[in-house]
């Protein structure tokens, strides 16, 4: 096991310091001289693990993603309803792009034009993390949260496609104000919700909600129904969606 953690701990340090070489450098201009001299270890440690510095390229994002869908289906269990659940990961998504600047510039800017990046496990991992989404925008054609003739691959396209789009611009643009992007995810969220909403009947109050509020958001809901059956008087079947 001690040897097992010292292996993971070289290769993270080989991962981290081929990040912020490819970030600052490109691909081409970076060389594994460079950056085993930054991570500590031999060149032949490098080739050892990752075989060549493509395939230490690739293993970037595979290692990034694989962690992000470990950390969204931990939480996507506690979080109700499909509209939450898709708020839930593009926050995360731009989390991610916004924390880890070195990383969205190296996804967005170098790996999404290499035809052959499409063809590794590290793209197959994206691609799961996206069907994620794909997922929560069909639960909630099902649950008919959503209109039914909506096309659930569009949707996730808009979705994802505006978020790289915003973060393409933020690199383009010297990537120093990243509130500004999350300050858009209410507004943009919005607008692609309201436009794939089930038509209802009733008036509907769009309520946006930090993850912690939740709580306190189901109690008002119970104390609410509450004093609603209290004021008719007799008990009263609710078939609206919760």
């Amino acid at each position: 096991m001690t040897e097992q953690k010292k292996t993971k701990g070289r290769k993270d340090r080989i991962m981290e310091a081929a990040l912020r070489s490819f970030a600052a450098k490109g691909f081409q201009e970076s060389t594994i001289a460079e950056i085993s001299k930054k991570a500590g270890v031999s060149e032949a440690t490098i080739y050892e693990y990752f075989g060549t510095k493509e395939d230490l390229l690739f293993a970037i994002p595979e290692k990034v993603t694989l962690e992000a869908i470990a950390e969204t289906e931990r939480v996507l269990p506690y979080i109700k309803g499909a509209e939450a659940r898709i708020r839930a990961i593009i926050h995360g998504y731009i989390r991610i792009y916004g924390d880890n600047p070195d990383y969205s510039a190296l996804v967005l800017l170098q790996l999404t034009p290499n035809k052959r990046f499409r063809q590794t496990n590290a793209h197959a991992t994206i691609r799961k993390a996206a069907h994620m989404l794909l997922d929560c925008i069909r639960e909630g054609i099902v649950d008919r949260t959503f209109k039914q003739n909506i096309n659930p691959h569009l949707v996730r396209s808009m979705l994802l496609g505006t978020i790289e789009h915003l973060f393409i611009q933020w690199h383009l643009q010297g990537g120093s104000a990243k509130e500004s992007i999350m300050d858009l995810l209410d507004p943009f969220m919005e607008i692609i919700l309201k436009g794939i909403r089930s038509k209802t009947d009733e008036p509907s109050l769009t309520l946006r909600l930090n993850l912690d509020n939740t709580r306190v958001f189901r109690e008002l809901l119970q104390a609410s129904e509450a004093r609603e059956k209290k004021e008719s008087g007799l008990p009263r079947k609710d078939n609206r969606a919760r």
